[in-house]
Order: structure tokens, then sequence, then C-alpha cells
């Protein structure tokens, strides 16, 4: 069988739609795009530098009173280069191998797609963590945020609750009662219950049990309504995360807003120009991106021992 010279270039447009389609099959089960808002950049880094609230407004008597925003906490992102490659070695395309070859692209894309999904889960996984901290140097998840720069006083969002549905109740109390820099209470609609493959019975449990005044309250021999399903909270199971009794009660809306993916280079597959051509051929894959938060009151979790 007669091989061209070019045969490294004829095989690059199969393998990059191989590398493509795994990669848009694993994009369609990330929780990426659900949890973060995902956006894109064209800068080394991004900076975010928080504002606090407006006060009440006070009756108008002919002079508008202006206000002005305290000065909130600073976030960098700053994006970070991850690339990996495979070789194909000519003897392969010699022997019609094919079926080894397309394997490659294959396990480039998921192995991407994973180290994304990975990434994306670390912020949970450290969330209880201080060595993980955010713009006001606590983690994601703690007893002692405080309101602002200037204000020294402290909020929590980290607790040691089983996942019950007495405590996520509690829970979705709790976050209600958030509050910005200044004390005034914020807009918040926790619903959504997020858990490692560990809880996901307990979370159906809580989140799926028929609502109404003759529904039984989950664990127990009571009917009454069912304050969870009630409010439309509902669980999300996460494979990444590695904590087997944590769990994190969200507002997902404000998680848009504040919870961030930015992609600087979205993944990409290409030929290596330093291949040898004659024996063999190196695809490699290269993606640029950081994450991170800019604000911790979408999120309560709760860490038991």
């Amino acid at each position: 069988m007669a091989i061209s010279e070019q045969w490294a270039n004829l095989l690059e447009p199969g393998l990059r739609a191989t590398f493509e389609l795994q990669r848009e099959a694993l994009a369609s089960k990330s929780l990426i795009p659900v949890l973060f808002g995902v956006t894109t950049s064209n800068k080394a880094k991004e900076e975010d530098l928080g504002i606090g609230g407006f006060g009440d407004w006070e009756e108008y008597e002919d002079a508008i009173q202006y206000d002005d925003n305290a000065e909130g906490y600073k976030t960098t992102f700053t994006h970070k280069e991850y690339a990996k490659g495979f070789v194909v070695e000519r003897k392969l395309v010699d022997d019609d191998q094919y079926n080894i070859i397309n394997k490659r692209p294959r396990g480039l894309a998921l192995s991407a797609m994973r180290t994304r999904e990975k990434h994306a889960a670390s912020v949970f996984n450290n969330a209880f963590s201080d060595s993980y901290a955010g713009g006001d140097s606590v983690g994601l998840c703690s007893l002692l945020h405080p309101h602002s720069p200037s204000n020294a006083s402290t909020q929590a969002n980290e607790g040691t609750l089983s996942l019950t549905y007495a405590n996520a109740v509690t829970v979705r109390q709790a976050m209600r009662a958030y509050t910005d820099d200044r004390g005034e209470l914020i807009p918040i609609n926790p619903r959504l219950i997020l858990v490692p493959p560990e809880l996901e019975e307990t979370a159906v449990q809580i989140c799926k049990t028929m609502r109404g005044p003759d529904s039984q309250v989950p664990g127990t021999a009571d009917y009454k309504a069912n304050l969870i399903a009630e409010h439309g909270i509902d669980y999300l199971v996460w494979d990444y995360l590695t904590d087997a009794n944590a769990w994190f009660m969200i507002d997902p809306e404000l998680a848009k807003l504040s919870l961030l993916w930015l992609d600087r280079k979205p993944l990409e597959f290409a030929m290596d120009p330093t291949s040898d051509f004659t024996l063999k051929a190196r695809f490699r894959g290269y993606m640029r991106y950081s994450y991170g938060w800019n604000d911790w009151r979408w999120v309560y979790g709760n860490n038991p021992s």
C-alpha cells in the first residue's frame, strides 16, 4: 500500500473531527455552564473590583440624595495554559490501523474535558480551606467573611450539618439572612443542592417527595407539606466532588454572577509543526483559562465530620 509523504497532513482533518465529536459529547454533560458564569477573555488576566450596596431610598423633597458605593474586594483571574498531545506512528497508517489511531484523539478530548471538570469542582472541594482564599482572604465557605474592607464584622456561610430535610430547610433560612456591606438583606433564592454521588439518594428523598398537605416529610411518619419541594428546590450530583459528606446549597442565578469561568483560549486541536513527518506525527491539544469567585453570597457549604 503506497502512503503519501503528506500522510500526517492527510490525517489531521479526520483526527480533529474525532476529537471535536468527543469534546462536544462531553461538553453536553459538563456542569461548568450549569454552575459557572462562563465568559471569554482577551487579556492575560482579568480583575474584578467588588462594590458595596446602596442605602434605602429617601422620600423625594426637591432634591435627589446621591449615594456612593463602598469599595469591595479585588479578585484577580490569571489564566493558565494547559496542553497535552499524542503521537501517531507511520506504521499504523501503513498497516491501516485507523481503529487504533482514532482512539487517541478521543482519549485526548476525554482527558481535556476531565481536567476542566476537575478544576471547576476544585472550587467546592477546597471551599472550606483558607489556603484557597478569595478576595476577602478566607475560603469560599467560611465562618469569618468580613462585610467589606472597611467593615470587619463577619458573616458565615459554613456549617457542619449533615444532609437531611430539616437541615436543608435550616440552611435555606440561613442564606436568606445574608446581608450586604451595609447590613441590608440581599434578595436570594437558594434552590439548588449540590451533592457528591454518595449523597444522591438522600438528595432525591429531600427534593422529590410529593408536595402538598398530604405529602410525607422525608424521614418521618408525619404527613405535611414539603417546603423544599414547594419552593422547587432541586439537586445536582457531581462525580468530581471528593468529599462524600460535604454538600452545598446554591442560588444558581447569583452563582452565575459571582462564580466565574473565563476562557482565554478555548480548547483546540492541531498538528505539532515539530513532527517528524517521516516516521511520527505529533498532535496536541491546548487550552487556557481561569476560574474562581468574586463574592461568596451565592452558596452555603456544610462539611460534616
